[in-house]
């Protein structure tokens, strides 16, 4: 595996995070919303309110991704910087799910694999 390769995977698998968690909380509004218990939407805001810190920091991991892997600018601090803020973005978002911390574990291996090449 070359390393332009494992980098292309890492931001792929970003991409596909991004679009499984969209498809996560519609499925959960949308349940929130169809539910006849006066309950149902109480605990969204609190979910909202510990993910914003993962999601940011996602975000900004996915943004080093992207100048890695489109811009061609493949510096090895720039990957090491990628892997913190993959790291940090999963160690906040821990409590999402097991798919979600999978989908991170693997974008944190393909930019060791990059680095490593």
């Amino acid at each position: 595996m070359t390393r332009k390769l494992a980098i292309r995977l890492s931001f792929l698998s970003s991409i596909l995070y991004i679009a499984l968690t969209v498809i996560y909380f519609a499925y959960i509004i949308s349940k929130i919303n169809h539910s006849d218990s006066p309950s149902a939407g109480a605990g969204l805001g609190l979910l909202l309110a510990f993910l914003i810190p993962h999601y940011s920091m996602f975000l900004i991991a996915v943004i080093f991704n992207i100048v890695i892997s489109l811009i061609k600018f493949t510096k090895n601090y720039l990957i090491i910087i990628n892997i913190i803020l993959y790291v940090i973005a999963g160690a906040l978002g821990i409590y999402i799910g097991f798919f979600f911390i999978i989908s991170i574990i693997f974008q944190i291996i393909f930019l060791i694999i990059a680095y490593n090449k």
